[in-house]
């Protein structure tokens, strides 16, 4: 399987049951939604629609506390007020973003929103919530190959020093930052799924077991016992879907066909 694509077909030889796995992006940027025709196409001609978890669950699940440091913690403490000011000054200069409102919050908050200020927000949702939004307007099953929690309980396991490092590299080049996220970006409108899983895996370092290996057996899992009942559409990270221990090589271990549909294929049922 040398070739990329955002969509990937799936069968079984004991069903009938056709299947498709997405690689997505939670950004509103125009690129996207670069299949997102074929990918409406794909939740049209199956039964169950399901995301990395499921997201009308979280939204009922998702205490206001879910993403906040631990009580008596805060930002200026973790930095020092002297830093803190510092990188206060520079966000918002470089982003018009006063992370006083997020003193209470996680690093890696603060992280994902300067991520997604670097792109452009083109659509009113991210291209998993446009997706989800189309999924239920058709009433398909709503379904998460994770649970909301399984997604917190990673996010406990990610040091607030290595949280905190994240943020003092971005604030330290913020020109850099900004390019390897646009970076990624277009590696996504290319359906470069190889160097989008390289890039993700090299910027998690240490914690590529917990942030991506570990998650992709588990969905991997999830995903094969529901194909083998039901015909499916499954959204998830593109970093997710490349490599040894990637979900479309798992997939292919536990006995299913997969095969990339490419933009100038038509046959995507």
């Amino acid at each position: 399987m040398k070739k990329n694509s955002l969509i990937w077909k799936i069968n079984h030889k004991e069903n009938n049951h056709e299947s498709f796995l997405l690689g997505t992006m939670h950004v509103k940027d125009a690129r996207a939604f670069t299949r997102w025709d074929d990918m409406l196409h794909c939740i049209d001609n199956t039964q169950i629609f399901a995301t990395e978890f499921n997201l009308e669950e979280a939204e009922l699940q998702a205490g206001v506390n879910s993403m906040d440091l631990p009580p008596n913690l805060t930002l200026s403490k973790l930095l020092g007020e002297k830093k803190y000011k510092k990188i206060k000054k520079i966000i918002y200069k470089s982003f018009q973003i006063d992370i006083s409102f997020f003193n209470n919050s996680l690093p890696i908050l603060v992280q994902n929103i300067l991520t997604e200020k670097v792109l452009f927000e083109d659509q009113q949702q991210a291209l998993d919530h446009a997706l989800s939004a189309y999924a239920k307007q058709n009433n398909k099953v709503m379904l998460g190959v994770e649970t909301f929690q399984d997604q917190l309980d990673i996010l406990s396991k990610i040091p607030i020093n290595y949280q905190l490092k994240q943020l003092k590299d971005t604030v330290k080049n913020i020109s850099n930052f900004r390019a390897e996220i646009k970076y990624l970006a277009d590696l996504y409108q290319e359906e470069n799924i190889r160097k989008l899983y390289k890039s993700t895996k090299k910027s998690a370092g240490k914690l590529r077991n917990l942030m991506l290996y570990d998650r992709n057996f588990k969905m991997a899992d999830k995903m094969g016992d529901l194909m083998l009942e039901n015909s499916c559409t499954f959204a998830v990270g593109a970093a997710h879907l490349w490599g040894e221990k990637g979900i479309i090589k798992l997939i292919k271990d536990k006995g299913f066909r997969i095969k990339p549909l490419l933009k100038t294929q038509n046959d995507l049922v």
